[in-house]
Formats: structure tokens, sequence, C-alpha cells
């Protein structure tokens, strides 16, 4: 494996990546969930939703829509600070805030290489924004809502919660709550960089990439210098969301894909990637 051993001084947010993302489970997930307790939830049902608000249901009024809107408060608080982050200085959400993609994602680091799930066949934006259409329209239709009974932000906190509460463990022996385990574990901890539940099935993180790309030409992103990248393609082998192609012998990014978690420039022998 190609390391980079000439590399600059390492930024806060590659140097201490994983205590961030350690520091957002102890603030999101049970037992402490401690940011919950400032609006009386225990979890992101409720005020903290960041999914229902943004669907429209067959038959809903304006009035119903807004009263969405306020009952889930800090959801649409969080969602709206996370694009507005994004927009100028990347997903750093994703890549470092969010404990339900930063758990797969540690898990994942547990599970033997050999039984680990390279899921980098899919296109994912193509996959991912085909997912969050129906995400959209089928509530809109009155054919069915994907907004809770298959929900990342209700299973890994259940998850986490399951020791400590009766009611998060008989989650998990009702049909929505296996077959979403079932997803955490395929998509998230076996997934070769524990991401691809983040890639293709999150219509926050799909949202989020939408914000990223339009944003890309006027703020802070993960860029290949090509008179340095060598094509020596190391970066595209520890990519967690599979964002980097070869192209014509060099490094190419996709934003729709790409979550600054740095592990390409760390890897990169030629210290082509960067942040900037």
């Amino acid at each position: 494996m190609l390391v980079n051993t000439n590399t600059k001084k390492k930024s806060f947010w590659l140097k201490y990546r994983i205590w961030i993302i350690l520091g957002s489970i102890i603030l999101f997930l049970p037992p402490l969930s401690f940011l919950f307790q400032f609006s009386g939830d225990t979890n992101f049902c409720g005020a903290w939703c960041p999914r229902m608000f943004l669907v429209w249901r067959a038959g809903t009024t304006l009035k119903g829509f807004t009263l969405s809107l306020l009952r889930s408060y800090m959801g649409v608080i969080l969602i709206f600070s996370i694009f507005a982050t994004t927009f100028f200085l990347g997903r750093h959400w994703c890549s470092h805030l969010c404990p339900v993609g930063g758990s797969m994602e540690l898990g994942n680091r547990f599970i033997p290489k050999r039984l680990k799930i390279n899921y980098s066949g899919i296109p994912a934006p193509f996959f991912r924004y085909g997912y969050l259409a129906v995400y959209f329209i089928a509530p809109a239709l009155g054919v069915g809502s994907l907004c809770c009974n298959y929900c990342n932000f209700a299973t890994i906190p259940r998850l986490f919660g399951a020791a400590f509460n009766q009611a998060d463990m008989a989650y998990f022996f009702r049909t929505a709550g296996l077959i979403n385990l079932g997803l955490v574990v395929i998509l998230g901890f076996l997934a070769k960089g524990g991401r691809a539940y983040c890639n293709l099935l999150c219509p926050v993180g799909a949202l989020d990439a939408i914000s990223n790309r339009i944003g890309s030409r006027f703020g802070k992103r993960i860029r290949v210098d090509n008179l340095k990248c060598n094509g020596c393609n190391a970066c595209s082998a520890v990519c967690p969301t599979w964002a980097i192609e070869m192209s014509k012998d060099k490094a190419a990014i996709d934003q729709l894909s790409c979550m600054p978690c740095r592990a390409c420039q760390k890897i990169c022998p030629k210290e082509a990637i960067s942040y900037e």
C-alpha cells in the first residue's frame, strides 16, 4: 500500500476525525443523548426528526405541512444548517459529525477485511437519486412513506439504546426493525469503508450532496492537483463512498459522492490531493 510519508502538518479535521465522530456519538446517541435533552427528546424522532418534514403526503394541507415543520423544529434547524455549511465548506456533517454514518464506519473497522462487501460497482448517484425520487414521490401519491419505516436515524440510536430501553429492544422484533437492522449491517458495518448506506439510501446525505455539488465553485472542497497526480489509484482504493475515478490517468473526484473524510489526502504519495 502506498502511504504518504512526506505529509504536511495535518489539519484539525484530519488529525482528530475519529475523536470528533466519537464526540458526536456521545452527544447524539444513548446512553447520554446529551443534545436531545434540551428539547425533552431522547433520539432523532420527534422535534429532532431530520426526514419527515421534507416530504409532502397525499391529502396534506398547507397548514398540516407547516405544523409538521413546527413539530420537527430542531430537525429543520439541523438540516438547513447542514446544507448551508456544506455549500461553503463541504460535507463535514456526513464525514465528521453524523453519529449515524460515523457509527457504521467505526463499527466497520472491527470487521475482518475478507468479510467486507465492495459496493463500488454500483453507480452511486443514479441509485441514490432514484431512491430519493421514490422517497418524495411515493408519499405524495399516497403509496406509502419511507420516512419512518426505513430510517437510519431511528435504527442506529435504537441499536445503541437497546441495552438500556425495552422499547428500543422491542423495535428490532418488528418487521421494519429487522429490515432496518439488516440494511445497517449489510450496507454499513459490512460494507467496505462502512458508508454504503450513507452513499445509497440516506435522503439527508443525498440532498446534502446536491448542496455540495452546487457550492463546489464557491467553497472549499477536496480537490486534485493534476500536475502532481501520477494516477497510482491509491486514493480511489480507500475512498469509502467510491467518489474517485481515474480519468486519463488522473484522479477525478465526484462532488455528488465525496465527503471530506480525507482518506484520499492521507494516503496520496504525491500530496496531489488537498482541501482548498
